[in-house]
């Protein structure tokens, strides 16, 4: 069976594919990992690394879509209608078909975080969103020009990050000053907002006190806008480059689910439909919030979102690695029984 498990792994990922992949993959990172042109602080440095690893990732899922074209010619009746003399009970034949599938998405998986990692200097600093805080909504206006809330303190080494927008037609920009105080403590950021803007402070205080948080419009310029859900806490973690495995695990269990239901789909339907069929769940799942819940790498887009931000994104849910182990039986499954009837051509 191993050798039918290699020879899984050369069909879904030929040679010729993997030398594209490579290609494309270096192209990429060659074209985003140069110095900047301008002086860059240490947030706009954090969002250029994140840059430069979206455009390599984003090679790895532009190739999905032809290795679920490759895992359901694999699953063809066609195709596999040579292992039909073999004694081995079917599901063996197709748990060694599908370990092939996931040894080509680990793989390519592999390779797109080797290359990704590799072109970028690593980081003295990274965080992690931790959790969201309550904010009231609020439009500052010259009457208005501030709000102020409370949330309880986070613990020391947690930062507070704070979306903020300019309203449209209001003007190009205008200067905000976030603050947040804890007794006779307090600490501050002002910056210049004219589209969607981050601003991050370390609160004072402690573990227990109260901290009084303050949005200010400082100055002539655009309406500033704090939208719901703004606030959040970020925590510190070991190293910017865990960004790889938060996303290369999301990335194979989305590919390597998707193989093996492409291949037991094949084997009911011609191969561009499971693969099509297959692309279309996974497409479903990033647009649909309860989808999300049930497809393995349905919250990549929220990954994707936060690596945007300049932060390592969360590591996927419990629920993706069960429904990519449902997805996986489900395959196996359908290719080990096939319909009664007379099964389609490939």
């Amino acid at each position: 069976m191993l050798g039918l498990c290699f020879l899984a792994l050369r069909r879904t990922l030929p040679a010729w594919l993997l030398v594209g992949f490579v290609a494309l993959l270096l192209l990429a990172a060659r074209g985003s990992g140069g110095p900047p042109l301008l002086e860059a602080d240490e947030r706009a440095q954090a969002g250029l690394r994140a840059l430069a690893r979206q455009n390599v990732w984003s090679v790895l899922l532009v190739l999905a879509p032809l290795l679920f074209v490759q895992a359901a010619r694999l699953g063809t009746p066609a195709a596999s209608a040579w292992l039909a003399p073999t004694p081995a009970p079917r599901s063996t034949l197709a748990l060694a078909l599908a370990c092939g599938c996931f040894l080509a998405c680990g793989a390519a998986t592999l390779v797109a975080a080797v290359v990704s990692e590799m072109t970028l200097p690593g980081a003295s600093t990274a965080w992690r969103r931790v959790s969201a805080l309550a904010n009231p909504p609020a439009v500052l206006l010259d009457d208005a020009p501030n709000v102020r809330w409370s949330v309880p303190s986070p613990a020391p080494g947690r930062r507070l990050r704070l979306a903020t927008t300019v309203a449209i037609g209001s003007g190009p920009a205008v200067t905000a000053r976030f603050s947040a105080r804890a007794g006779t403590r307090s600490a501050a950021v002002e910056t210049r907002v004219a589209g969607r803007t981050a601003l991050e402070l370390e609160p004072p205080g402690s573990v227990g006190d109260t901290l009084e948080l303050e949005l200010e419009r400082v100055g002539p310029g655009a309406l500033l806008v704090l939208p719901p859900d703004a606030l959040e806490l970020l925590a510190p973690v070991g190293s910017e480059r865990l960004t790889a495995l938060a996303l290369g695990l999301r990335a194979f269990l989305c590919l390597a689910s998707g193989c093996a239901l492409a291949l037991g789909l094949a084997r009911r339907m011609r191969a561009s439909l499971a693969a099509g069929l297959v692309l279309a769940l996974a497409l479903w799942s990033w647009t649909s919030t309860s989808a999300a819940r049930l497809v393995p790498g349905g919250d990549l887009p929220r990954a994707w979102q936060e690596l945007g931000a300049g932060l390592v994104p969360a590591w996927a849910p419990l629920s993706s690695w069960a429904s990519a182990l449902v997805l996986f039986a489900l395959g196996l499954a359908l290719w080990a029984h096939p319909s009664p009837g007379k099964e389609p051509r490939a």
